[in-house]
């Protein structure tokens, strides 16, 4: 029984240990592949309104080093949008794009503190009157999406 039990602690000691092989996930550009439509399908924003984005938030996201292969702020503005857009589970965005979803949190975060830093000055509610308008054409959608959404169900009927 002994001897066995050597064995198996010599077996435990000389075997040597299996690494997983480290995965390095592409970062391309996904808009290459896209034509425009499709941009905007998935982002909600043309491919020249997410550029001029990604313009604008650059130097604040983007990092000194390569430590810990940061995601290039094209990425991380194109992980932003849906989110923001759709409310959708961080998983999900981050699935989209091949990204874990404590890296799309993070990600988040710091895209909306760029943008908030950089574009202040074009980002304005609007007050007294504007808001009324404004108010006014959000209801007008809301209504024609609730008959669209209405007559379709009644047509499934």
């Amino acid at each position: 029984m002994t001897t066995i039990v050597r064995r198996r602690r010599r077996r435990r000691q000389n075997a040597v240990p299996m690494r997983r092989p480290r995965v390095f996930r592409d970062l391309s550009n996904p808009l290459e592949s896209l034509d425009e439509e499709e941009v905007y399908q998935r982002y909600r924003f043309s491919t020249e309104t997410i550029l001029f984005i990604v313009d604008g938030v650059n130097n604040n996201l983007e990092t000194d080093t390569v430590r810990h292969r940061p995601s290039p702020p094209l990425i991380q503005v194109l992980l932003f949008l849906p989110f923001v857009a759709t409310g959708a589970h961080l998983r999900l965005v981050g699935d989209s794009l091949n990204v874990s979803e404590s890296c799309a949190g993070r990600v988040v975060k710091s895209v909306a503190r760029a943008i908030i830093e950089v574009f202040t000055h074009m980002i304005k509610f609007p007050v007294g009157d504007m808001a009324s308008k404004v108010r006014e054409g959000f209801r007008r959608i809301a209504a024609c999406t609730d008959i669209e959404h209405n007559s379709h169900i009644s047509k499934d009927d």
